[in-house]
């Protein structure tokens, strides 16, 4: 009976985990950031860009995305645009990663109009994308407007 009270237990607590949904075109990167955020009790969702991610990330809600904006040349800035011009996805908060510096420079520049929660130029320290992580987690999500 006691493992039926641990596992009603675990499943409550898999169920509260904050969700974040990670896009990135390198399986090796989806693996460690799966690894990563799993270790620290977050649901964890992994894609590399396909054109059913944005239906994805609608049906799951997920609390926080990760992109990499260089997947697929415009994939990630035409997700990014397509969630935040959506009412069900507008405020889900986003931390944006690249290795491009132009790509950083100009999210930085459009920061509010992204929902973006961070920046981080790759490589980072693993310590710099949870602490951004936590603080996009904190936030008070903006409610769609509609």
């Amino acid at each position: 009976m006691a493992s039926d009270e641990t596992m009603g237990a675990r499943e409550q607590a898999q169920m509260a985990a904050r969700h974040i949904f990670v896009i990135n075109g390198d399986s090796g990167f989806l693996n460690l950031m799966r690894e990563l955020l799993q270790d620290e009790d977050y649901n964890v969702t992994t894609t590399n860009f396909v054109p059913a991610t944005f239906a994805q990330v609608a049906a799951l809600q997920p609390d926080l995305l990760i992109i990499d904006l260089a997947i697929g040349r415009r994939a990630g800035w035409e997700l990014l645009g397509r969630l935040h011009a959506t009412a069900a996805t507008t405020g889900l908060p986003v931390i944006i990663v690249s290795t491009q510096p132009a790509y950083l420079e100009r999210a930085r520049a459009q920061a509010a109009r992204y929902g973006a929660a961070g920046l981080l130029a790759k490589p980072f320290d693993l310590a710099d994308l949870l602490a951004l992580v936590r603080v996009a987690l904190a936030r008070p999500q903006v409610a769609p407007s509609g």
